[in-house]
């Protein structure tokens, strides 16, 4: 999308967010749901992230649309209504995002604003920036977690991210990212990595979540590599918040894996 559309759209609250559940994979336990932004557009209706996110990233954006897709879901689970439903909520931080001096100061007043604690916020390192100045990110992690936040290194996989200088940090979870969970299905490398990469995050007592499960065999793939907790099409598309109710009681009804065998 041209850069004018792009700056138009923060300036005038055209960011929404759907909200894709996460859940435990020993008993299918909804535990989170994760922000996905979107853009409504006057013409194209909603655009997915892969059409702005990058290029509002490459404008130097990206903690605005950061604030954006923050302060919208914040308003959207104000007020206890995670609680209700037993739920975390993840956010997506950049590397240059999460390393700004107030960034902290900013997400506290956020969410203090809507009655959220931070024991009920997860934030995501993304992948679109390579990890270059570990000690400043070290710094950033341990405040973060000193105020109560989970952090999470998301989209961990052969190609895309390598985690394993990550690992001594104070990281809550690890993501795999969904090419490598739904490779491991098929090829007996992904699945090796799959399997080392879970077992290395356990020794560093974080929790392992793999994106992208989008079959029931995928589901018990990542199960049997010991992998905790899954999201993806099989679970739920990204619903609107409106939405995530009725879905946790249909899920916890019908979809769970003892109900599914």
């Amino acid at each position: 999308m041209p850069l004018p559309e792009l700056r138009e759209a923060l300036s005038n609250a055209r960011i929404r967010a759907l909200y894709q559940p996460i859940v435990r994979l020993v008993n299918g336990a909804p535990v989170a749901v994760e922000a996905l932004a979107r853009l409504s557009h006057p013409v194209r209706g909603t655009v997915g992230p892969d059409l702005f996110v990058p290029q509002i990233e490459d404008a130097g954006l990206a903690l605005r649309l950061t604030e954006s897709v923050g302060m919208v879901a914040f308003t959207d689970w104000a007020y206890g209504r995670l609680d209700e439903l037993g739920l975390a909520l993840a956010l997506n931080f950049s590397l240059d995002v999460l390393l700004l001096p107030d960034v902290l100061s900013w997400l506290d007043r956020a969410r203090q604003s809507t009655g959220i604690p931070a024991s009920g916020i997860i934030i995501e390192l993304t992948e679109s920036q390579p990890v270059r100045d570990l000690s400043n990110l070290a710094v950033a992690v341990s405040r973060l977690r000193r105020e109560g936040y989970a952090l999470a290194i998301d989209d961990v996989s052969p190609s895309l991210r390598d985690h394993r200088e990550l690992l001594a940090m104070e990281f809550s979870s690890l993501k795999l990212d969904k090419q490598v969970v739904r490779r491991a299905s098929r090829s007996a490398k992904a699945e090796e990595f799959v399997l080392r990469t879970t077992q290395a995050a356990h020794a560093a007592g974080m929790r392992v979540v793999a994106e992208g499960i989008a079959t029931r065999d995928h589901w018990d793939r990542m199960a049997a590599l010991g992998v905790d907790e899954g999201q993806g099409f099989f679970i739920a598309k990204p619903l609107t918040c409106g939405s995530v109710a009725a879905w946790r009681n249909g899920w916890l009804t019908n979809r769970t894996p003892a109900a599914a065998r």
